[in-house]
């Protein structure tokens, strides 16, 4: 493994091992998905670990740097291979290997104090995507400094024309190496992918051209641009529902729930109020496929839990009969059953945008999320009406964006009022109650 990473037992394709062999101490590549970066970014990782150096690999969210560990740890194998039995794993957690040689492959959720106190290599893993990303920046370039052959490496497939990682690619530094990797690129060199396949399976062009052809996005349709989505995402929050805290939390919780069927998605959305009035999410539970008889079972256990002060539900065609039971069960003012008319969805799309233009909508950083907050388009009709519009894709129908909205709408509504005492009196004793105010 001396000469190369991809030496001993793996075959690269074309693009991987331009990447491989480039010497450059900083690299940048703007790559369409699934093309086996994250392998070579592995592979690389563990190579320099071999030599006693540490690799520290920053990732957009917790899952995604967990399967970039998870690639590495595939390799393995070959280290013992190469290393004649030699080497050996020291140590091996969810977020670091060791070899014997005391080098190490780290791999790190997007948040500056992560990563401080570390030297060696430093990859960041779909920079596009990294919420602050500039004060992440700050915090990387200590770590390679201390060495003039530490590498920094910047990943990514595009995002909004703006940003430090649309900079790095556009800009002309010479110092820069820069690798471009649309699909087809990978299918020339040799990648297996059945590109039209591919495209069929994408409706939506601006994602494939973004996703797949290495394309910048335009924003000039977008009603929430993903600048303003970034802005929102927190690597802390998650997706998964923890019910134990919704058992025991004592701040105001909101439910947004969309409801689908067959090709559309059912979304229940729930967040937190704080002391700021700042609402965080604390789940998306997304059900494919799932009977209205589970999906009511799933809300209504959320519903049971004393937290929850309001929930809206999209009444509109399927979700009618749901709705309407849930709002006999539960009562008027805990659950709403909303209409979808161009109007409401106007207003419901107005009231998320002012939540997370006012910084007072935390997000999880999950790329599905931010793809489907995104596929929103805003158009404008002869007559002037706005129309809140997206494709209908194999991941459902905007149906995220539709339960956040919901959920942003159940706390504006705020909590309920106080709990109160009712006692008959005759008249003749409120009359005189009254006179003595």
């Amino acid at each position: 493994m001396a000469e190369s990473p991809g030496v001993v037992g793996l075959q690269w394709w074309d693009h991987q091992r331009r990447w491989l062999d480039d010497p450059s101490r900083l690299r940048v590549c703007c790559k369409a998905r699934q093309i086996g970066m994250s392998t070579v970014l592995a592979g690389e990782a563990l190579h320099a670990a071999v030599y006693g150096e540490t690799t520290v690999i920053v990732s957009a969210s917790q899952r995604q740097a967990s399967e970039l560990l998870r690639k590495a740890a595939h390799l393995l194998p070959l280290v013992n291979v190469a290393g004649g039995g030699a080497l050996v794993v020291t140590r091996q957690s969810a977020e670091e290997i060791e070899l014997s040689t005391g080098g190490r492959v780290i791999s790190l959720p997007s948040a500056a104090a992560t990563v401080q106190g570390y030297t060696g290599h430093v990859v960041i893993d779909e920079a596009a995507w990294i919420p602050d990303v500039e004060t992440l920046w700050m915090a990387i370039v200590p770590t390679i400094s201390t060495r003039g052959d530490y590498r920094l490496s910047v990943v990514s497939t595009p995002g909004p024309q703006s940003g430090m990682f649309y900079r790095l690619w556009t800009g002309t530094d010479p110092s820069w190496s820069r690798h471009r990797i649309s699909i087809y690129d990978a299918k020339e060199g040799g990648a297996p992918h059945d590109v039209e396949m591919l495209r069929a399976a994408v409706a939506d062009d601006t994602t494939w051209r973004m996703a797949y052809e290495c394309q910048f996005v335009d924003e000039a349709t977008a009603f929430l641009s993903l600048d303003l989505i970034r802005s929102c995402e927190s690597v802390s929050l998650d997706c998964d529902l923890d019910w134990q805290w919704l058992a025991n939390t004592t701040e105001a919780v909101y439910v947004g729930f969309d409801i689908g069927r067959k090709r559309d998605l059912s979304v229940l959305w729930i967040a937190s109020l704080n002391g700021d009035r700042v609402l965080s999410t604390r789940a998306v539970i997304v059900m494919r496929g799932v009977n209205f008889t589970e999906q009511e079972e799933t809300l209504y256990r959320v519903l049971e839990r004393g937290s929850v002060r309001r929930c809206c539900i999209d009444s509109t065609g399927l979700g009618m009969q749901l709705a309407e039971r849930a709002v006999e069960r539960w009562g008027e003012y805990r659950v709403e059953a909303v209409n979808f008319t161009i109007a409401t969805k106007a207003r419901l799309g107005a009231t998320l945008k002012r939540r997370m233009q006012d910084a007072a909508f935390r997000i999880p950083a999950d790329e599905r999320i931010r793809r489907d907050l995104h596929s929103v388009g805003k158009y404008t009709s002869a007559g002037g009406n706005v129309r809140l519009l997206a494709d209908n894709t194999d991941d459902g129908h905007a149906d995220r964006f539709w339960a956040a909205a919901l959920c942003c709408e159940a706390a504006e509504a705020g909590p309920p009022l106080l709990d109160c005492d009712y006692e008959h009196v005759p008249i003749s004793i409120f009359a005189r109650m009254k006179g003595g105010i």
